[in-house]
């Protein structure tokens, strides 16, 4: 015997209970009531209810199958007590089955007379707990998931919102339609073909929450009533399959909405928006300083774009795929400290693989490498070293730029970045690493900017320069002591600046350097015989070596060939062998000179210069009250040159040394001329 029958069985046995014809109506009503139910007449049984029951009850043409997941009790049926509420209600309590369980009608007179069935409770006890179970509410429960079902597996986008909450309808409608379609086939989507839904709720006045059970788990809807009606407000997708689970449809609606309304900011170039959609550090660090411009994001509906989101307790993760890239939009989630206040989801960072390229990007490292090589390129060409300096990694900063001060640093060779303008040609991304090759007036460049601290600096140069290496940070650290000792001996020739150019060039030399030479006078002999003048011929070879260098300066005409080593982490002058001529008696190395001289009492101060005790006892010959003689002087060159006409290093430090096997890299101009060899006395001609 069915339920509805059995339902029916014991509503009959009412007429037999000795009611009296005092409630005879009434008993009448139940009568009916329960002959509708055992005849499934869904037309009956609405006739035999109020229009509130009905409303809230049978308001479905599937009511009839609702109604036995209710599972109403059967067995003989005793009515315990008829209750006059007033003249219009009444409530009766059966007893039915062996344990006799309750159950109350009330009953609520229309206005023709007849006496219909308002309401039915059933008693349920469950953990030591009873409690009254109301039919309509139960019913307009389960057919409100019912139509949530429908709605949702319909096309229909109204009909699907109409069932949500106001809050739960404004983030969904918010979506983009196609994503909206393709959520709404994911929560009711694997369900059973077949058999009946039994759906598990649990509800008190003004809340409930039912399980409905799926091929791979559970689709979980949170309901709350609103005046007569039950709205929708969450769903959660409990899956086997880590990709199929969603914890909150609603959250993920928020961070969705959150994702294209960045999305929509940022091709609108709002950066007003973008401030308050991206977290500080994303926003102040990459976005307020980038040129959007220069990288396209998705449209903000996705009209070529699939949409995954995976729902983290502290983030939410988007991949975003077409036909030709893969976005992946980091997000930030921060809850609110009330628990009424919905989440807030911030943007922390998109990242861009392209699938042609198969290159990563992310955009943070690219709008602070540009922001960072914008700042580089014009304090290049502004020869600003404060800026150069703050935009620069440590390594590159304490190997160059710290080295410098404003007036060394006018030295250096600087065509390449004599103005600010630069095109990016190409962008690779390797992790801490990002390359960008820009076209810079006419050359070709390749800036590395490295990570540190979260942030992208310039940390070298690559470029294609006759004679240099090939990497920037290189150049310049082997230049610095070499325009160093230049700028020094240019001052040396101001009689009253001894002090200051002596400091300066003990600091650009070596330790042997200034032991045979800058440690044992007062002033700069002979004026360094203009030395400086031949620096300033341009650099056309560098050999180079872990702690030894050599670079060529000119030519054979003019120029020199600079020997540096490399003294506490730093390079420093060794010897400069000058060259004046083609011909032998055109060299002269420096050092040797100086400290030859000095030995002999050659040496003399320049114009103007006063000296103290101490610089008297260091002065071994008195000085001749006459003016340095201008033109060649004779020296005695060394008793053996190498094939650029320069001095051996000291033994203990050879260079090249002749069994090394350490890696050496040399860069040189093919019009290079060898210096020739010469051991006898020769004649250098110095600038008059």
């Amino acid at each position: 015997m069915s339920l509805v029958r059995r339902h029916y069985v014991w509503c009959g046995l009412l007429l037999l209970s000795g009611l009296g014809c005092a409630h005879m109506m009434e008993s009448r009503a139940i009568e009916k009531f329960a002959e509708s139910l055992a005849q499934e007449d869904l037309k009956l049984l609405r006739e035999t209810t109020s229009p509130g029951f009905s409303d809230r009850a049978l308001r479905t043409s599937e009511a009839m199958e609702d109604l036995k997941i209710l599972r109403l009790p059967d067995g003989k049926t005793s009515v315990v007590e008829v209750e006059e509420i007033d003249d219009r209600h009444r409530r009766v309590t059966v007893e039915v089955g062996e344990q006799k369980r309750e159950v109350f009608y009330e009953l609520t007179k229309q206005e023709d007379g007849r006496w219909v069935v308002d309401e039915v409770f059933l008693k349920q006890k469950r953990k030591g707990v009873e409690a009254f179970k109301s039919v309509s509410e139960q019913m307009n429960l389960l057919l409100t998931v019912r139509e949530f079902l429908d709605a949702w597996q319909g096309d229909d986008r109204e009909k699907a919102l109409s069932i949500t909450t106001a809050t739960f309808r404004k983030h969904l409608e918010a979506l983009p339609p196609s994503h909206l379609a393709k959520l709404t086939q994911h929560v009711v989507g694997s369900r059973p073909a077949t058999g009946v839904q039994k759906p598990q709720a649990s509800l008190d006045e003004k809340a409930a929450v039912v399980r409905l059970p799926r091929l791979d788990g559970e689709t979980i809807l949170t309901l709350v009533l609103n005046g007569q009606r039950w709205q929708v407000e969450d769903i959660a997708v409990d899956a086997k399959a880590e990709e199929n689970r969603i914890p909150s449809v609603m959250k993920q609606a928020m961070a969705i909405n959150a994702c294209t309304k960045f999305l929509a900011a940022y091709e609108a170039k709002d950066k007003s928006a973008l401030q308050e959609l991206a977290t500080p550090a994303f926003y102040e660090g990459s976005l307020a300083v980038g040129q959007l411009d220069r990288v396209q994001l998705p449209s903000a509906q996705l009209p070529e774009h699939s949409l995954k989101v995976k729902l983290q307790p502290t983030r939410a993760d988007f991949i975003l795929e077409s036909d030709f890239e893969i976005v992946q939009v980091n997000m930030r989630r921060e809850d609110a400290e009330q628990l009424d206040k919905p989440p807030v989801f911030s943007v922390a960072d998109v990242t861009i693989y392209d699938m042609e390229t198969r290159q990563e990007m992310r955009l943070s490292a690219l709008f602070t490498a540009q922001a960072m090589l914008d700042i580089f390129v014009q304090s290049m060409a502004n020869q600003d070293l404060t800026h150069l300096r703050h935009c620069s990694t440590r390594d590159f900063t304490q190997r160059v730029w710290e080295q410098l001060d404003d007036a060394t640093i006018k030295s250096l060779p600087m065509t390449v970045f004599e103005t600010g303008k630069y095109q990016v040609v190409d962008t690779q991304f390797q992790g801490s690493l990002t390359k960008m090759r820009v076209d810079q007036n006419g050359h070709a460049l390749t800036y590395l900017m490295r990570q540190e601290g979260g942030r992208f600096y310039v940390d070298d140069v690559l470029w294609d320069l006759p004679g240099h290496p090939e990497s920037m940070k290189t150049t310049m650290e082997l230049l610095v002591p070499v325009h160093q000792f230049a700028a020094a001996i240019a001052l040396g020739r101001d009689g009253t600046a001894q002090k200051a150019a002596l400091e300066q060039l003990q600091k650009s030399a070596s330790t042997d350097f200034n032991r045979m030479v800058w440690q044992q006078t007062a002033f700069v002999p002979n004026s360094g015989y203009s030395a400086d003048t031949f620096l300033k011929a341009p650099l056309v070879s560098v050999m180079h070596a872990e702690k030894q260098a050599t670079l060529q300066f000119g030519d054979s005409q003019f120029g020199a060939s600079v020997q540096l080593v490399k003294e506490f982490e730093h390079w420093a002058v060794n010897e400069i062998n000058l060259v004046a001529g083609p011909t032998p008696e055109d060299r002269m190395g420096l050092k040797q000179t100086l400290k030859t001289a000095m030995a002999q009492g050659d040496t003399r101060p320049p114009e103007g210069y006063a000296a103290s005790p101490r610089s008297v006892m260091l002065i071994k010959h008195e000085e001749p009250d006459s003016a340095p003689p201008k033109g060649p002087i004779t020296i005695t060159a060394p008793k053996s040159v190498d094939e650029f006409g320069e001095e051996p290093l000291p033994e203990e430090v050879p260079f090249p040394a002749e069994n090394s096997e350490s890696p050496q890299e040399v860069w040189a101009d093919e019009d290079v001329i060898p210096i020739p060899t010469q051991a006898d006395p020769i004649e250098v001609g110095l600038p008059q």
